[in-house]
């Protein structure tokens, strides 16, 4: 008996050591936490649009918001191989917005992904660092409308694939959206 307590005791300190080693490694790492929190906005009813792939018009809708941009485009986009969509980004950076892009490393390494072409309009693109993936999918056109949804700015997902893709006027939730942006853009582009 009192060698199963010492066994025991044995196994709940390594545990202990190795859980404590974990945190601190953690804390340490380069993992960006979420510092905003979740919150509740109240919308106005026509300020939130809705659609849905393959047959709802989810490219186009991205399409008319970034040709509205007046001033700046920030997307944050796991991947992203609409040739549409990238050249309205193309004509927006003519017209003079400013357009920052934050993509996920693995998914835009492909021959299809458009992070070549968008950089040789000189579109600055930023991909993640470490583990993990950079799974976002939004944009925040002008600090006042968030594109969201689970829709990537992809081919397959504006032909095959079943997604949502969300247009929310507010700039209280642009500002939300923005701040992640924000933060994660000041962790990976260099």
């Amino acid at each position: 008996m009192a060698r199963r307590r010492k066994k025991l005791s044995s196994t709940i300190f390594w545990f202990l050591l190795l859980l404590a080693l974990a945190t601190l490694i953690w804390q340490k790492s380069d993992i960006i936490t979420a510092s905003t929190l979740n919150r509740s906005i109240k919308l106005a009813s026509n300020s939130v649009q809705v659609y849905f792939s393959p047959e709802g018009g989810c490219e186009q809708a991205v399409i008319r918001t970034i040709n509205s941009a007046k001033k700046t485009i920030d997307v944050a986009i796991y991947s992203f191989t609409s040739r549409k969509i990238a050249q309205s980004l193309v004509a927006a950076k003519k017209r003079g917005v400013r357009i920052r892009i934050i993509m996920d490393r693995d998914q835009n390494r492909s021959k299809y992904s458009k992070k070549r072409y968008l950089q040789k309009y000189r579109i600055p693109i930023a991909t993640n660092r470490g583990e993990g993936l950079m799974h976002h999918k939004f944009a925040v056109i002008d600090t006042q409308v968030v594109i969201t949804g689970s829709y990537n700015w992809t081919v397959s997902a504006n032909i095959y694939n079943h997604e949502n893709l969300l247009i929310i006027k507010s700039p209280e939730l642009a500002k939300i959206y923005e701040k992640e942006f924000t933060k994660m853009w000041r962790h990976y582009y260099h």
